[in-house]
């Protein structure tokens, strides 16, 4: 199912330069020359030339920021439990039996919200605002994404805050998704699949 929304996009086997009309399901019947001031949202330069999909790079800096900030907001209510784990250990046990603290977890669904929120009104998280990157619509250019969509690109960190299988999630989606963004042309994560959205610059946007 095509997502794309209506507005002028450059159709795949037409001549370079030119434009079709896309209602949301067809296309206009013929090319045209584009309307003053348009460019591409999928080709990856804005206007000017710059760079308009954010890289690789600059998105795993974003994650780092966000876990730095995560790791904050959650030691302290780690401190209890892991003095816990490793007075197991000292007593010959492996630290499995003891149980993750409730209010441990209910910390990582609320940074998880507030993150969500963020990205749903302000068009990022903390990370990838302080870079200069916004999430946007499919489109490239409509942002903050709402509601729908960020809590479909949300859908992961939600469920890394779940007990056990939690670990493994936090750990294989984003690697998944640093692969497709490296692999893919228009730096689209497993993230931007699933919600129909775009990690871009801010200085690309009109």
């Amino acid at each position: 199912m095509n997502t794309t929304p209506p507005g002028w996009y450059h159709a795949s086997g037409d001549p370079d330069g030119t434009v079709r009309w896309w209602d949301g399901s067809t296309w206009s019947d013929e090319p045209v020359p584009p309307p003053p001031g348009w460019s591409d949202p999928y080709r990856s330069t804005g206007t000017g030339g710059e760079e308009r999909y954010a890289k690789a790079l600059v998105r795993v800096f974003a994650s780092i920021i966000d876990g730095i900030i995560a790791v904050i907001v959650v030691i302290p209510f780690m401190l209890d439990y892991l003095r816990d784990v490793f007075d197991d250990v000292d007593a010959g046990g492996d630290g499995s039996s003891v149980p993750i603290p409730g209010e441990l977890i209910v910390v990582g669904i609320a940074l998880s919200i507030v993150f969500f929120l963020m990205v749903a009104y302000l068009g990022g998280t903390p990370g990838k605002l302080v870079l200069g990157l916004r999430i946007t619509h499919d489109d490239g250019r409509r942002t903050p994404p709402g509601l729908a969509k960020a809590f479909l690109r949300s859908i992961p960190a939600f469920l890394a805050a779940l007990p056990a299988v939690g670990q493994l999630i936090s750990l294989l989606v984003p690697l998944i998704s640093l692969f497709t963004v490296i692999t893919d042309d228009e730096r689209r994560s497993v993230y931007d699949r699933i919600a129909g959205t775009r990690v871009v610059y801010k200085r690309t946007l009109d």
